[in-house]
């Protein structure tokens, strides 16, 4: 037992790494350690262990950049707007504060759903199978109708579509290993080109306040609730997003800044729980990190109850470590050397898709970033561009 505290432990460590690094995803960590637990003398539930406190550790502290280098990734998309309103008002540590307040409402709630869920699931899941795809078409539509101008609807069909296409060929290329063909994708489409234009676009410097007024109050809690409702909702629909949801459920149930980051932040915590729920409950991985794990690891009762305690002890440690780093982050706000950072982190991450899928991925990632910059230069919402996986996914469902 020991052991797998200590393989969590350097999980948690390696979730603050790529966390706190743009560009670098929990995904990208796993494929490597992928090729490489069994020589290090782990076995896959060891190695199970520490990636699954890497991906909850992730989920808490990738809130960093998206609030102070406004560099998100797809999950944490939608907290840049919200997140940036209370950082030019000198209020970064409410926005720290609010996401992980949400993060750990989303552990708490989604870990008190956990056993209800165990049977909830397979029962939603059966009834709705022979039509969830037109649920998820039905979700994207509403998305791209949800973009306030005219202009902004003909921004998002596009995207979709490009995004669409640009999955359709990705899948279906012979010359990357399909181990590793959304590495380069995802990359580009949410890592790289948030990297390339804010390296271009340095955020303002304004000074932070040390201390923040947020508190847990009842309409915290209850956003905490939705938001893990959301993250259970994602790890059963194929293809859906965090963000998706988000945006979803914050026009049902309407919302104000703060309750917003502590919604999306929940969402994206229970989604990390949830897509192995997902896998064990109906064989369906949602998440990168599941995908990886299926391959290696029989997720078994006993094993969900081990990482059930990994997701409780890596959430704990999160929550002090994403405040901590972020009350450090706001005090040295304004003296961060920000494009030396993320021209780096630009380089390690092309370097990482040139070793894993040689050219053919970097001219993968080239497009898929000339793809990603298009929201941001078109003012329209991120998640269009999960149209890489829903285009392939309806098409699948639909046999085409």
């Amino acid at each position: 037992m020991l052991e797998y505290v200590l393989l969590a432990l350097i999980g948690c460590l390696l979730g603050v790494v790529t966390g706190l690094t743009p560009g670098l995803h929990v995904n990208t960590v796993c494929l490597i350690g992928l090729g490489m637990y069994s020589s290090m003398g782990l076995d896959a539930i060891g190695f199970g262990t520490a990636m699954v406190a890497m991906s909850l550790t992730h989920t808490f502290l990738d809130f960093i950049p998206s609030i102070f280098l406004g560099v998100p990734e797809e999950e944490t998309a939608l907290s840049v707007l919200p997140a940036h309103k209370l950082v030019l008002k000198g209020r970064a540590m409410d926005a720290v504060k609010l996401t992980a307040y949400g993060s750990i409402l989303g552990l708490v709630f989604g870990l008190a759903m956990l056993v209800p869920a165990l049977y909830i699931i397979p029962i939603v899941y059966n009834s709705i199978r022979g039509f969830v795809i037109y649920i998820v078409m039905a979700a994207a539509a509403y998305l791209i109708l949800r973009e306030r101008k005219t202009r902004g609807k003909i921004w998002a069909v596009i995207i979709m579509a490009m995004s669409g296409v640009l999955g359709v060929i990705a899948l279906n290329m012979d010359s990357i290993s399909s181990t590793y063909v959304l590495f380069p994708v995802f990359a580009g489409l949410f890592g790289l080109s948030g990297l390339i234009y804010s390296i271009k676009n340095e955020p303002q410097t304004i000074p932070q306040q040390e201390h923040s007024r947020a508190k847990i109050d009842r309409n915290i809690l209850g956003s905490g609730l939705l938001g893990a409702i959301g993250g259970a909702v994602v790890g059963v629909l194929p293809a859906m997003s965090p963000s998706q949801v988000g945006v979803i459920m914050s026009s049902i149930f309407g919302t104000n800044t703060q309750n917003f980051l502590v919604s999306v932040s929940a969402i994206n915590t229970s989604d990390a729980i949830y897509s192995l729920v997902s896998l064990y409950t109906i064989q369906n991985p949602r998440s990168g990190v599941a995908v990886m794990l299926d391959r290696i690891i029989e997720l078994d009762m006993n094993t969900l109850i081990l990482f059930t305690g990994v997701f409780a002890l890596s959430g704990s440690i999160a929550t002090v470590m994403h405040i901590a780093i972020g009350r450090r982050a706001a005090r040295g706000f304004n003296v961060l050397n920000y494009r030396l950072l993320s021209s780096a982190v630009l380089v390690f991450v092309l370097a990482l898709v040139y070793t894993f899928t040689g050219i053919m991925g970097l001219l993968v990632a080239m497009a898929s970033t000339a793809i990603g910059l298009l929201p941001i230069l078109a003012g329209v919402s991120r998640t269009h561009l999960m149209g890489v996986l829903i285009v392939p996914t309806a098409m699948y469902f639909l046999g085409i």
